[in-house]
């Protein structure tokens, strides 16, 4: 049976007596408005040395993932992502291995897991969110366990978790974001200086964290963005941006850092990667 799938048809809205505010794209590239949708690309591969694996959820992970989340993520009790603390909630919401041809049209999040191979473990697991009508995902949420953040180990697996945002890439979006905690330098630092990705902002308070017991406080959050595919050609320049003078200068401040962002890390990575699978 043909599975159906949700295509974001153009509809067909009459704006001939319409007309945008200001007259923007002329540093840019424009197009005529496409059909759009995001699909999620299929991951599986082992990792270091065969021990792991990189791999979409599945329906017998919930329960582990729900504890992974619990364990390394507690902050999300009580906010608006609460329901990946909640068994029931996932079948709905998330894409899942075994009906993915399906579910990577249609639903609106991804989790990609890392799973140690010899005890059935999930490591990592990062969850994705996407808006067709805008090509973006959000990079929303990623955490490990806590046994395995130690060591050499540690860091290998912080990289591949991290360096899964380079899926997306074949999944037909343009533009590509996440946040990190400002309790947590070491994403700070990956997100900057190993996958070149640029500051957008400090947002302060933006969302409701829990801090033990019955208590929450609201956590501020160091957001990052990336261009991935044609994003940039169809993205306004900032010469015919109309800025006040405290944005204007803002944006020049936030041009001197990101040119510290650098993702020459990640080029390393691939070529190695190129280099392994040429000796196999």
């Amino acid at each position: 049976m043909e599975l159906k799938k949700k295509v974001n048809k153009i509809r067909k809205i009459n704006m001939d007596k319409c007309r945008p505010y200001a007259k923007m794209g002329r540093t840019c590239k424009t197009r005529a408005i496409p059909e759009k949708k995001v699909i999620w690309p299929d991951i599986n591969k082992d990792i270091l040395q065969g021990k792991f694996k990189i791999r979409p959820l599945c329906r017998g992970d919930i329960n582990k993932v729900v504890e992974l989340w619990k364990m390394s993520y507690p902050e999300l009790y009580g906010g608006s992502h609460e329901w990946m603390l909640i068994p029931e909630e996932y079948e709905e919401k998330v894409t899942m291995q075994e009906t993915w041809k399906d579910d990577s049209v249609n639903k609106k999040y991804a989790m990609i897991v890392i799973e140690e191979i010899e005890t059935g473990n999930i490591i990592t697991a990062t969850l994705f969110t996407k808006d067709d009508k805008n090509l973006h995902v959000d990079g929303t949420f990623g955490a490990m366990h806590p046994d395995y953040r130690t060591g050499k180990t540690g860091i290998s697996l912080w990289t591949e978790a991290m360096a899964v945002y380079k899926w997306i890439e074949d999944s037909g979006a343009e533009y590509i974001t996440f946040m990190c905690e400002t309790w947590h330098p070491i994403t700070q630092f990956f997100a900057f200086k190993q996958l070149g990705f640029k500051i957008a902002g400090i947002f302060p308070g933006q969302f409701t964290r829990w801090c033990g017991g019955q208590e929450e406080y609201r956590a501020c959050e160091v957001h990052f963005y990336k261009f991935i595919g044609d994003g940039a050609k169809y993205t306004t320049k900032h010469e015919e941006w109309e800025l006040i003078p405290a944005a204007k200068k803002l944006w020049d401040v936030l041009e001197e850092i990101n040119k510290e962002s650098d993702d020459e890390w990640l080029r390393k990575l691939k070529e190695k990667s190129k280099l392994a699978e040429s000796r196999k």
